[in-house]
């Protein structure tokens, strides 16, 4: 029994015509199975040969892109390592061995030159202090207008001075203060926050103390506005109602007569230890490292010779005028032995625009001992 050649149809044993499509029966071939068909169990035998085949295809391709990309991998960083290689293996030359050595020498020369130069520039500044000279009138009133109470980051102006030469003798007077800043010089009274005060006063002592040097006379200090609705509130109405009037009031913020007779907001007890001998030896600009880092840009050649120390303290200096409190017990000893310096718990840290661009530029300049 087998099936037609032709159309597949099942031939019965013997038989002669196809009753499918009705062709001639050929009995050699009856076994062999028509073409497009398939013998039972053929397909079953190939499909394990093909998920083989297909797993071996997956693991080449898999296998492949592991391979290629280590392959990249490497090859990226190849550059460094082999930089890194060829300086290692690379020989240097006796040639390249002395100029070497030649550089190093030159290295250590060229520091050598720079320490001994900063040397002869420190030896320099002890024997050259830069300090204003009062010559005349004009030129302590010239100071005088410069100075100003540093408070909190600001800086309160007591308005133009005067000084006259009046019989022989110097007026030297600040009557004018502009009223909003005459109030805040009040807040500070009766703040209880006399040490920027008593700073100034000293700096316009010192101004004085030039002066009359210079043109050997006597002087009298008056500063206070005459006539204003503005006191302290903190003054005792005994005291107040003496510097009473119709007008207003009439507040001395400081007067002096002469070295022992200076007082201080109506108190001679806050500056009763100033006598002439204070002045005589004590020069208020010797004292400081950088005398106008508050009012004058610095330039990096004003700096150049400093050491590392002096730089720190040239820094902290600019704070210091505000009477900054400091923490680090080593500037607290060394500002405190300082004659310009009155602590001032209320001040903040705030800088003018030039002391703030100065102290960036000492910080940067200290950058290059790090």
């Amino acid at each position: 029994m087998g099936h037609c050649n032709n159309c597949g149809e099942k031939l019965h044993k013997n038989q002669e015509f196809c009753t499918g499509c009705g062709s001639k029966v050929d009995h050699q071939q009856e076994n062999a199975p028509p073409s497009g068909v398939r013998r039972r169990g053929t397909s079953t035998k190939r499909k394990p040969a093909i998920y083989i085949g297909l797993i071996l295809l997956i693991g080449l391709l898999v296998g492949g892109a592991f391979y290629i990309g280590g392959k990249f991998s490497s090859q990226k960083a190849s550059p460094v390592s082999s930089d890194q290689e060829a300086l290692k293996s690379h020989k240097k030359t006796p040639e390249e061995k002395s100029k070497e050595i030649a550089s190093q020498n030159e290295e250590k020369e060229t520091s050598k030159g720079k320490e001994e130069k900063n040397e002869e520039r420190k030896e320099e500044k002890k024997e050259t202090v830069a300090n204003p000279k009062i010559l005349d009138i004009e030129s302590a009133t010239e100071e005088l207008n410069k100075l100003s109470i540093h408070t909190n980051g600001r800086d309160i102006s007591l308005g133009d001075w005067s000084i006259r030469n009046i019989n022989g003798k110097l007026t030297i007077q600040a009557d004018a203060i502009p009223s909003d800043n005459l109030e805040r010089i009040f807040a500070l009274y009766d703040q209880n926050n006399l040490a920027p005060i008593k700073k100034w006063s000293v700096e316009v002592l010192h101004v004085v103390h030039e002066l009359e040097k210079q043109m050997q006379l006597d002087w009298s200090i008056s500063v206070g506005n005459d006539c204003v609705p503005q006191y302290p509130l903190t003054l005792p109405s005994a005291v107040l109602r003496d510097y009473s009037g119709s007008c207003g009031y009439s507040i001395p913020i400081l007067e002096a007569y002469d070295w022992n007779d200076i007082t201080l907001f109506v108190d001679e007890n806050v500056m009763s230890d100033y006598a002439t001998q204070d002045f005589e030896y004590t020069d208020p600009y010797s004292s400081f490292i950088l005398p106008n880092s508050d009012v004058i840009k610095l330039h990096e050649s004003d700096l150049s010779w400093f050491s590392e120390d002096e730089l720190r303290l040239a820094r902290n200096e600019i704070f210091a005028r505000h009477g900054y409190v400091f923490k680090s017990d080593e500037l607290e000893r060394y500002f405190s032995d300082q004659s310009w310096y009155y602590p001032d718990p209320y001040y903040d840290g705030s800088l003018s625009s030039i002391e703030d661009y100065n102290v960036k530029l000492i910080e940067k300049m200290e950058e290059q001992y790090k």
